[in-house]
């Protein structure tokens, strides 16, 4: 196991498109760092410069004391799990998990053997006779998975290994994947463009855009405190409410920021709310999500499912004390909760 650095890590591809922009930072040894933007961002670059397959236009990468910028991907002590699962299909289940063994040159008993092992442990046992087609979507991430796992690497490097699987099926190899690397406490770098999988996966999350970081934190951090309002917008499974206004006594332009799930709302006047017309009540199970119109903005307040309002009725959303956030209207940044105020 290792921690990942990188130092102003830049890459320039021809045409001048610079996908990845001179970036800095550390993921300590044995994190769940998550990698998360838009399609198009470079998080994906970004992971394959990491592994070795994308040489960087300038800055270094280094995995634990080692400089390996220049080093081949088969020095690195990485492991890979693409989007794709890109398994062998002539060859079996545990022929494919033992393949990183026969690359190191392990006799073929030892590779049957730690094949096993590690195809029991991720519930492969009775599959391993089978070849990649005749295994389900899940089943194929797990083989994928027991690759990777199989030389016991410094460090994981999963490219979107979700993204092919079902609703179902994505929720449960979720939840495989986070106890599975809690338990084996390798270092991993999970791309994904799934806001709500970086949030439940990761111990702490990067938001790509255009190449740049723009913000790293905790999940926790980035989802109740976005850093700008790039952020803002990308996180959270219901948008966050983004108003224009101005702050009282000082007079800047901000933007009034503040999730729906952190607003209340009542059904009658209630002193500091403010007043709209419910437009639209869109129901998301347990919860409805209500839109108010005030004065032309549209405004998000989730509800349980029993007090959704009527539309055309008249409703007062409430602030919860500490969850409004202030954006400087020109840069998008956040603002300094010491001149917070609420806009009337």
């Amino acid at each position: 196991m290792a921690q990942v650095e990188l130092v102003e890590l830049t890459k320039v591809y021809p045409g001048e498109v610079k996908a990845l922009d001179a970036l800095t930072f550390t993921i300590p040894d044995g994190e769940f760092f998550a990698l998360l933007g838009p399609s198009g961002c470079g998080k994906t670059t970004l992971l394959r410069t990491i592994a070795g397959l994308e040489s960087p236009t300038s800055g270094q990468v280094r995995i634990g004391e080692q400089d390996v910028t220049r080093q081949s991907p088969g020095r690195r002590d990485v492991a890979m799990v693409f989007q794709d699962y890109a398994l062998f299909p002539h060859m079996t289940v545990v022929d494919n998990i033992a393949y990183p063994l026969k690359v190191r040159g392990a006799d073929r008993r030892t590779r049957a053997a730690k094949a096993a092992e590690t195809g029991e442990q991720l519930s492969l046992r009775g599959l391993m006779a089978r070849r990649p087609a005749e295994l389900s979507g899940g089943q194929q991430q797990r083989v994928a998975l027991a690759r990777a796992i199989v030389c016991r690497p410094k460090v994981f490097l999963f490219d979107e290994p979700l993204s092919n699987l079902d609703a179902r099926l994505r929720l449960e190899a979720r939840t495989f994947l986070k106890k599975l690397q809690h338990e084996l406490g390798v270092t991993t770098v999970f791309v994904t463009h799934d806001q709500a999988e970086a949030l439940a996966l990761a111990d702490r999350i990067a938001v790509m855009w255009d190449g740049r970081i723009r913000q790293l934190g905790t999940a926790r951090e980035v989802f109740r405190r976005p850093a700008d309002t790039v952020v803002a917008n990308f996180i959270g499974s219901t948008p966050m409410n983004l108003v224009p206004g101005k702050l009282l006594g000082l007079d800047p332009s901000v933007i009034w920021g503040a999730r729906p799930e952190y607003l209340g709302f009542s059904a009658a006047a209630v002193d500091g709310a403010l007043r709209g017309v419910v437009s639209t009540v869109e129901h998301l199970g347990a919860t409805s999500l209500v839109t108010l119109d005030m004065d032309g903005f549209a405004v998000g307040v989730v509800v349980p499912e029993m007090d959704e309002p009527r539309v055309g009725t008249d409703g007062w959303v409430i602030q919860q004390p500490g969850r409004v956030l202030l954006y400087d209207a020109e840069s998008g940044q956040l603002l300094p909760e010491d001149i917070r105020d609420f806009p009337k």
